[in-house]
């Protein structure tokens, strides 16, 4: 799994800084921009996510992260229903390679996982309502690509809901 996520880490700062340079990146102080996305990789389900960042200072960017996950499994006497959901504050430092329309970045996640797992029937004690959760640290890198002057595309590798996250970003 390291070895999958430095490989992709690699391709995606590689293809960065390849690309043809022309203006300024697109992060900017002030500036604020949403993330929805779903989660590639991550074993429950098609997991979904929205992010916020707001440029706090002139590289970095502060926001929160939330994320939901859940999927079902039968088990032919009992169906199994598995839920995930992550909310969290992140901090994000963007770099400025030059390359128009690119915003890249690497960042930290703060937060609290929630993981419930239900039966149906319910089985009665110990096996109704098992759920687990506590406080999260994690790490993630990524880059946005703005096709308009608001809307982008975005691609993340990192702790979330899924090894890698894709999406669609609107900048304010």
């Amino acid at each position: 799994m390291k070895k999958v996520l430095l490989l992709s880490l690699f391709t995606i700062v590689t293809i960065a800084f390849s690309a043809q340079k022309t203006q300024a990146q697109e992060y900017e102080q002030g500036s604020l921009v949403a993330n929805v996305g779903v989660g590639l990789g991550g074993g429950l389900g098609l997991p979904i996510s929205a992010s916020v960042d707001y440029g706090f200072k002139e590289k970095i960017s502060l926001g929160g992260f939330v994320g939901f996950s859940t999927t079902n499994e039968d088990l032919g006497f009992f169906k199994v229903n598995y839920t995930y959901i992550l909310v969290g504050a992140r901090a994000g430092y963007h770099f400025d390679l030059g390359v128009d329309k690119l915003d890249p970045y690497v960042g930290a996640l703060l937060g609290y996982n929630a993981a419930s797992v239900g039966f149906e029937p319910d089985p009665g004690p110990p096996f109704n309502n098992i759920t687990a959760g506590g406080v999260i640290f994690g790490g993630f890198a990524g880059a946005r690509y703005y096709i308009t002057d608001n809307i982008g595309a975005f691609a993340e590798l990192g702790y979330g809901l899924g090894t890698a996250t894709i999406g669609v970003a609107y900048k304010f």
